[in-house]
């Protein structure tokens, strides 16, 4: 069991971040980092990616974005359900994959975003027709071909339910352009 953060470097780390001082609330969120319940580690790394990202240290905030999205994935069920960690660490593996500036950073959080999609997606794609198609296009630049064409189409019928016929026809059409 992981002890409780040091309240004076929390607020440090805080204090810092809203005084746009982000070098300082980096270097006082690091050392929160491995303190804390899991969940509370949740909340430091997506402030740390977050200040990364105000600093423009892209692939520095990818990787804390993928720490995030993995310390969902691990929070066991009685703080969170499986459906709602799926789609928690979707979005943060979605934030990494859009940061990564490395060719090997950026497959392994998108493949971590591709399997957390796909657990979203075991109980309704309702509401997920762009994150379908978003993987389509992310599994086509990683030359998965198959998984690219079914998220395609998945997101096309998809489309078709919620009454958005023109945009089904013109993902079918990118699946046919193949």
């Amino acid at each position: 069991m992981h002890s409780a953060f040091p309240l004076s470097l929390l607020t440090s780390a805080v204090t810092a971040e809203l005084d746009s001082n982000h070098r300082a609330a980096v270097r006082n969120y690091r050392k929160l980092s491995t303190q804390g319940s899991l969940l509370d580690r949740v909340g430091i790394f997506q402030s740390i990616a977050r200040c990364y990202e105000k600093l423009g240290k892209f692939t520095e905030a990818a990787h804390w974005r993928e720490r995030a999205g993995n310390a969902y994935a691990k929070l066991p069920n009685r703080l969170m359900g499986s459906q709602e960690r799926a789609y928690y660490a979707l979005v943060e593996f979605r934030s990494a994959v859009q940061d990564y500036r490395t060719v090997g950073g950026m497959r392994r959080a998108a493949l971590a975003y591709l399997r957390a999609l796909d657990t979203c997606l075991r109980t309704s794609k309702e509401g997920y027709s762009h994150e379908m198609l978003f993987a389509g296009f992310l599994s086509k630049k990683l030359g998965l071909r198959t998984k690219a064409v079914n998220f395609f189409k998945d997101a096309a019928e998809q489309c078709e339910r919620e009454g958005k016929s023109q945009l089904a026809r013109e993902m079918r059409a990118m699946v046919s352009d193949d």
